[in-house]
């Protein structure tokens, strides 16, 4: 790009990775810093770890990096950079000086590809292994619930008469209620990269899929992936396991509610990795405790930390994690690093080398 030519910068969407992105970017204050120490907590890293990530951009290019979602800074734009929402050809046409599109996730549905060829605009959708993280622990869970892995691992550290050596002694503490994942029906509410992601994995178990989104899925590719779209009651009604992957809903209501949960089989399970706020925990807990639901798995909780003695931890039938579901944070600053490449590159008149849409 032309030296006399500044380089803006958006970042356009409030999700918490963009606005982490940014952070990092613009490196300017004390509350950028401040936001990206803490995005990383408990985990410890090191802030010129932090400042390095970016520096190269700031040494070079010396960007304006706009304020999140700034609508004003589209038209003095070279790159733009999101994670939620969609580019368009009306969109593309505010921001006349646009040479990229980074987006931070591998699907390519949010972006309008036709008119970014039109307009010479390089693309990149950033694969998250974040993502499988959090899908693989979905799987996790729910092979804990069916197992019992709790109740299991808790009876041999109890102890018990010992046998005779090399003496078989075949479900000693005598765990009744085992079941499998082949030929069980997975509910996935909200099929984005996750839900993707989770399904392919259920696959290999031998489950089958059924999906509910907000917008009508190409039949013919839900097909050649072995998932169907039903209606979200329907996926309720249906689900052995119903695991949740939608963001938060207006005004902070849930997703699951009594209604839901009275709705669900009764050797149903319910798994939450995406938002506590999305379940009613007083109707999970009484249906849990009723025994209206086999069993649930939550690794998002209402508030976060819960407190000593919470009563979800007393129940049996109820699996508990600390919102580690997505893996490391240090994960993402990889991500960042990544995607600063991307940028250099292109800004250098290149292609982006990492995760690049032909």
């Amino acid at each position: 790009m032309p030296t006399n030519d500044a380089v803006g910068i958006s970042f356009l969407d409030p999700d918490h990775v963009v606005r982490l992105g940014r952070s990092l970017l613009a490196w300017e204050s004390a509350e950028d810093r401040k936001y990206a120490r803490d995005f990383f907590l408990p985990e410890l890293v090191d802030e010129a770890d932090l400042a390095r990530a970016g520096a190269a951009l700031r040494d070079h290019f010396h960007p304006r990096v706009a304020p999140i979602s700034d609508e004003m800074a589209l038209h003095a734009a070279h790159v733009l950079v999101f994670r939620r929402g969609r580019i368009d050809a009306g969109l593309l046409a505010r921001a006349p000086k646009l040479k990229f599109i980074q987006r931070i996730g591998a699907s390519t549905l949010p972006i309008e590809l036709e008119a970014a060829r039109e307009r010479g605009v390089a693309v990149s959708c950033l694969p998250r292994p974040t993502l499988v993280h959090v899908a693989e622990h979905v799987m996790m869970l729910m092979l804990g619930l069916s197992r019992r892995l709790l109740d299991c691992d808790a009876a041999v550290r109890r102890g018990s008469s010992p046998g005779m050596p090399g003496k078989e002694a075949y479900n000693w503490a005598n765990i009744a209620g085992l079941t499998r994942l082949e030929g069980k029906t997975l509910g996935i509410a909200g099929f984005g990269e996750i839900g993707q992601l989770l399904a392919r994995r259920a696959g290999g178990f031998g489950m089958r899929i059924l999906c509910c989104d907000r917008k009508e899925l190409d039949p013919a590719w839900l097909t050649a992936i072995s998932v169907e779209q039903v209606s979200f009651a329907e996926l309720v009604r249906q689900a052995d396991f119903l695991s949740v992957h939608v963001p938060p809903l207006q005004e902070g209501r849930p997703l699951i509610g009594a209604a839901e949960l009275g709705a669900m089989r009764p050797t149903a399970f319910l798994i939450n990795t995406a938002r506590g706020v999305l379940v009613d925990e007083d109707a999970l807990y009484d249906a849990l405790a009723r025994g209206r639901i086999a069993g649930a798995a939550l690794d998002v909780h209402l508030r976060e930390p819960r407190s000593v003695g919470d009563r979800f931890a007393a129940l049996p039938n109820v699996v508990l994690t600390p919102h580690l579901g997505g893996g490391s944070r240090l994960g993402v600053l990889e991500e960042m690093t990544a995607i600063f490449a991307n940028i250099g590159d292109v800004l250098s008149g290149g292609a982006p080398r990492h995760a690049r849409v032909a």
